[in-house]
């Protein structure tokens, strides 16, 4: 009997082409892996950029918060300070007086402030109360901040109608004076005429 060798293949090339298909799967998943990594750090730092640009604005918001919160302590304390003062002078005798005065029997509206006399305008023409009266607040050393003032008059004495107009060119000013305080005092020991 003779014996078969069998079918001899030769299997060189057909290993050649396997490598080399291997080798070019190698290759396109390397770069696919690389275009891959190269997406992700961009990825990475784009989103770096965008938290810095986060944190930034974030800083640049506390920052104005702070600021503003400063501002507003700055504020308050110039007002104390000013209210202070305010009160120092009024301990001093410093507050601003508005009275109904007596000059050759003609009534005059008079401005006193710790004792001097600032002004004196008679009440013949009423029209010009209002001017006098906001001409001796911008003469006030602190005229833009807190001014005590009263109004002093005689209830049984002095002129409803002079009363009247003073008191509403003081009322008028208040939009204009903020820091004006207002006090009416009727010496007469009547209820205060002044509505």
């Amino acid at each position: 009997m003779k014996k078969n060798k069998g079918i001899i293949v030769e299997l060189t090339s057909l290993l050649d082409v396997i490598l080399i298909m291997l080798f070019w799967v190698m290759m396109v998943s390397s770069d696919k892996a690389d275009k891959a990594e190269q997406k992700a750090e961009e990825k990475i730092q784009a989103a770096n950029v965008q938290a810095q640009e986060q944190i930034k604005e974030a800083q640049q918001d506390a920052d104005r918060y702070i600021n503003d919160r400063l501002a507003e302590q700055k504020d308050k304390l110039e007002k104390l300070d000013a209210y202070d003062r305010t009160l120092e002078d009024f301990e001093k005798g410093e507050m601003l007086s508005i009275s109904i005065t007596y000059a050759d029997s003609s009534e005059m509206l008079s401005f006193t402030r710790g004792g001097q006399q600032i002004s004196t305008v008679a009440l013949t023409d009423l029209s010009v109360i209002e001017t006098e009266i906001r001409r001796v607040l911008d003469g006030l050393p602190n005229s833009s901040g807190i001014i005590l003032a009263a109004f002093i008059y005689d209830g049984n004495t002095d002129l409803y109608k002079n009363i009247l107009a003073i008191t509403r060119a003081l009322e008028n000013l208040r939009s204009d004076y903020s820091g004006i305080y207002l006090a009416y005092v009727n010496t007469s020991g009547k209820t205060n005429i002044v509505s």
